[in-house]
């Protein structure tokens, strides 16, 4: 018998945070021409090692898109860092990371280590235990 090519595959599936307790799925194949005087069971042994690692990476879940409103955050109470008083529309500011209204953004923050650019913002952690996120304008890249 002449084999004229290899085929390995393996898969991976993991669960993650999430409802209803979802999985990610993960899948690779690679396909190898072997030599007339190559070793099938070396080949299909070197594709399985090459696989084994891919898949020794945790599968990580889609990027989940927040739902968050940004009108909405904009109307979160924001204070100013020098005044303290409330922070006006593109103004930095601040507020406690368990503002009620600020969840999504705060769970967004988590997954994003701590820093998220969304609208006219960079919002990230701050103090200590990540009590506060703030928010500060962001620049302009073009300027």
């Amino acid at each position: 018998m002449k084999i004229e090519r290899i085929v390995v595959g393996k898969g991976k599936s993991v669960p993650h945070d999430g409802p209803e307790g979802e999985w990610s799925k993960v899948y690779y194949q690679l396909e190898a021409v072997p030599a007339e005087s190559e070793d099938v069971q070396a080949i299909r042994m070197s594709l399985e090692g090459i696989l084994d690692q891919w898949l020794s990476v945790e599968a990580k879940p889609e990027a989940e898109v927040p739902k968050i409103d940004l009108a909405e955050l904009d109307g979160l109470p924001w204070t100013t860092y020098k005044t303290k008083e409330p922070a006006k529309e593109g103004e930095a500011g601040w507020i406690f990371a368990n503002t009620k209204g600020a969840e999504e953004l705060a769970k967004a923050m988590q997954k994003s280590e701590g820093k998220l650019e969304l609208g006219a913002y960079e919002y990230s952690f701050s103090g200590s235990e990540n009590r506060f996120i703030s928010r500060r304008p962001r620049r302009n890249k073009d300027g």
